[in-house]
């Protein structure tokens, strides 16, 4: 049987490996529409090809009355700009929602900021969360005497989520807490964008002369750095260098991290500004021997599983759900709030520990797991 799979997309990094997993498991039965606002322009990062087709969003809400009842449409992420063609497709079509994330983490409606900062963070970077005013409150009520009251822009997205079939993590851990935070209850849909052998080299070596400190991946306050450098600022560290990549995020932040790095550290500093390459990029990555992640929610999971494939030691926060996971599976993983100190940030994994941590990551994470993982969730809603 041959399916119609619709994928709903911007121009993502992740969408290739997607095209690829999916075009491996189900050739020739997708189409990648690309949310694009000017065709001159080519995708900054999506690799055009057949399966794939820009499209407007105007173009986007005349799809949802054209496609199939058999297709079933895969979002990848849930933007704003989706909302209409969601909520215009026939009730027959299945739709799968792939949770990036900022749907839920960055708004405050469903995530407070009290939840994603720690304290210093929380105090240098304070933010007012949205709450629901009385009349957003009785505004469906309200429309029950004016039929004609436009949506507002909480009304669609809660609508949006709520048409949605099946909610896509990575792991179920999130899935859960996903579900919590927007009190829905939907079908769990296992998918990893990408599986281990996209991430890192399987027979790359392992280096045992680890120089160097990594703190976060990238330039947002949810990596909560300040907390990060006050906690181990007092540390007689042994690493020569203490690497933060903060090649993007937010420039302002990005600048004020910089700075209280080189105040913390010294010379030892080493703000990671510019963009590698990922081969170079990996180079750098296996010359880390501790890693300090300090943000609550899912973040920077390409960045961990090429570290615990590397050999690094790496502390996660136990707010994040994905310490959870790798806990549960048995991997060497320590908690940012109750194992970092001294002497744990001085000392590295040993050569069994490393050597379980890859073999479990495998088994988990290898293509053919991953693809298999997907054939039987795709399998079973066309069943």
């Amino acid at each position: 049987m041959k399916y119609n799979i619709i994928h709903i997309c911007e121009d993502e990094k992740f969408i290739n490996s997607a095209i690829n997993q999916f075009e491996i498991i189900f050739p020739n039965q997708n189409k990648f529409y690309i949310l694009h606002t000017d065709n001159s322009i080519p995708f900054r990062h999506v690799t055009p090809s057949n399966c794939t087709k820009s499209i407007s969003t105007i173009e986007l809400v005349q799809l949802s009355e054209t496609l199939d009842k058999s297709s079933l449409v895969i979002l990848h992420s849930l933007s704003s700009k989706f909302y209409s063609f969601v909520l215009k497709l026939s009730k027959e079509i299945k739709i799968v929602w792939l949770c990036f994330g900022f749907e839920v983490y960055n708004d405050s409606y469903y995530y407070k900021s009290n939840q994603l900062l720690d304290k210093i963070t929380l105090k240098k970077y304070p933010s007012k969360d949205k709450t629901l005013s009385w009349h957003q409150k009785i505004r469906p009520l309200y429309r029950i005497i004016k039929p004609n009251l436009p949506f507002s822009d909480y009304e669609l997205k809660r609508k949006a989520i709520q048409r949605v079939n099946y909610l896509g993590s990575t792991f179920h851990d999130e899935y859960v807490i996903i579900q919590k935070l927007l009190n829905v209850k939907k079908d769990f849909f296992n998918f990893w964008y990408y599986p281990l052998e996209q991430i890192v080299e399987i027979n790359s070596p392992i280096n045992f002369d680890k120089t160097t400190m990594l703190i976060g991946n990238s330039g947002f306050k949810s990596l909560n750095h300040l907390d990060v450098f006050d906690k181990i600022k007092k540390y007689n560290l042994k690493a020569s260098k203490v690497i933060i990549p903060l090649n993007y995020g937010v420039e302002s932040y990005i600048n004020d991290i910089v700075e209280q790095s080189n105040l913390t550290f010294g010379e030892k500093s080493f703000p990671l500004l510019n963009f590698l390459s990922l081969s170079d990029y990996n180079e750098l990555l296996s010359n880390v021997g501790i890693a300090i992640f300090n943000n609550h929610r899912q973040q920077a999971l390409g960045n961990t599983i090429a570290l615990l494939w590397f050999g690094v030691k790496i502390f996660l926060s136990e707010q994040n759900p994905f310490y959870t996971f790798l806990k549960r599976n048995n991997i060497h993983i320590f908690s940012y709030e109750n194992e970092l100190n001294e002497n744990s940030c001085n000392t590295f994994l040993t050569q069994e520990e490393i050597e379980q941590n890859r073999y479990i990551l495998f088994k988990l994470l290898q293509q053919d797991v991953v693809t298999a993982i997907l054939k039987k969730h795709i399998d079973t809603i066309y069943a």
